[in-house]
């Protein structure tokens, strides 16, 4: 028996590699790289199976669904995804129709099938098939060395900017604050063996922080298995791969711990919850056993198949299978196209009465202006009459000031004798 691990080649998230890093740490050896997204194509090089961990999230192109023949599977952290449930634009409008059918027995057939999240779980519960929750493989990673930075620093990653912000405003006078993305830019021809050295230089990164915040799940997993103290931070997101982790991990809303409400501290982490250990062990209990039967496997690919369905029988679902995705895929372009009509048509509407409006304005605005000039000009007439006033106030004011002495002097020449009156006008002559 051959061993393979999945990954997702052109996927810029590294949480994707980080799931095949742990598949790969289980196996003998890795025989065969088998990207994720073309699994119904993949064939070995004479026939004979390839057992794989199928720790994965399924899938982009749902239609190259069910996996090929050659891969022997353990169906374990189990993950499928509703795009219009998780509000994705660039997702197809396929759900779970892949599930049904044929796609469905194939399942049935490797069943029971190990679920990743509680999502997961109920609806292949809801299609008839044997499930239950396994957790994610992530969960068994093991510790990264210790670095001389140990503790000098927390690692943020992937928050929302407000929380960033938020976090630098309580921190940066404390701890070093290292900004992390789980995004990043990818070439799709990257050897493995360049991709694992990316995951283990990220995980002995966070390894060795005081604590990781984070929204990540393929972030707060891994630590939450190296025993690093992770806090999930999360607001009004797509929780379908969160539930139950919630429970497993220290978690606070965005609006808590915006609001000053979350009571973790980073400084003196908490130790994780010991809640996920049941589910790690029962993981490396199933891996392990699931690697000890494949190694012990001689048959061919063929003699190992669990399905009964024909070749032909396949493609014709995956026919139809595709055919209604396209055919819903072309509807839901028709109805995107029909409101982007109708909205461009309200924006031309809306348009034209902005102009009308502003049309109206700019006439206003110049009634305005003419007005100002017209109450600059009264005003000018009002400010010429106020100080004509003041002027003639001050006349006024004078000749009073002149009645009062000449009826001073009139009073005096009643009062005084004629031979003194007589007395100064001669002197005054003089």
């Amino acid at each position: 028996m051959k061993f393979g691990i999945l990954f997702n080649k052109s996927n810029m998230n590294i949480g994707d590699d980080i799931q095949a890093y742990a598949t790969g740490r289980f196996l003998p050896r890795i025989d065969y790289f088998i990207d994720r997204e073309t699994l119904d194509n993949f064939k070995t090089d004479n026939g004979e199976p390839v057992a794989v961990i199928m720790n994965a999230w399924y899938m982009w192109k749902k239609w190259n669904w069910p996996p090929s023949e050659y891969i022997y599977p353990l169906m374990l952290g189990f993950h499928y995804a509703d795009h219009q449930l998780a509000n994705q634009w660039y997702g197809s409008p396929m759900k779970y129709e892949f599930l049904e059918g044929l796609g469905g027995d194939w399942l049935r057939a490797y069943s029971p099938v190990g679920c990743r999240d509680m999502f997961t779980l109920s609806n292949l519960k809801k299609l008839g098939i044997d499930s239950y929750f396994s957790g994610c493989i992530t969960m068994t990673l093991p510790k990264m060395p210790e670095t001389a930075d140990k503790g000098s620093y927390i690692c943020v990653v992937d928050v929302v900017k407000k929380v960033k912000t938020k976090l630098h405003e309580q921190l940066d006078d404390k701890i070093e604050i290292r900004e992390i993305s789980h995004l990043r830019e990818r070439d799709e021809n990257l050897s493995w063996d360049e991709r694992k050295r990316m995951v283990e230089e990220l995980l002995t990164v966070y390894q060795n922080a005081r604590c990781v915040v984070t929204r990540r799940l393929h972030c707060a997993l891994p630590c939450l298995a190296m025993g690093v103290p992770v806090l999930l931070v999360r607001g009004d997101e797509d929780d379908t791969r969160f539930d139950p982790y919630y429970d497993l991990l220290h978690y606070c809303p965005v609006d808590d711990l915006l609001g000053d409400n979350c009571s973790y501290d980073y400084l003196a982490p908490p130790p994780n919850k010991p809640d996920f250990e049941q589910y790690r062990d029962s993981i490396i209990k199933t891996v392990t056993g699931f690697v000890d039967e494949a190694s012990k496997i001689t048959e061919k690919a063929d003699a190992l198949r669990k399905t009964t369905y024909t070749p032909d029988e396949l493609t014709a679902w995956r026919h139809d299978v595709m055919k209604s995705a396209l055919d819903t895929w072309l509807d839901d372009d028709h109805r995107k196209h029909e409101v982007e009509v109708e909205r461009k048509r309200e924006l031309r509407e809306i348009s034209s009465a902005l102009k009308k409006a502003n049309s109206t304005l700019e006439r206003k605005a110049l009634r305005i202006d003419e007005l100002k000039e017209k109450i600059n000009e009264k005003n000018g007439k009002i400010y010429a009459l106020r100080d004509e006033k003041k002027a003639l106030e001050d006349k006024l004011k004078a000749l009073e000031d002149s009645l009062k002495t000449t009826q001073s002097e009139l009073e005096t020449l009643r009062n005084e004798p004629l031979t003194k009156t007589i007395g100064r006008k001669l002197r005054k002559d003089k």
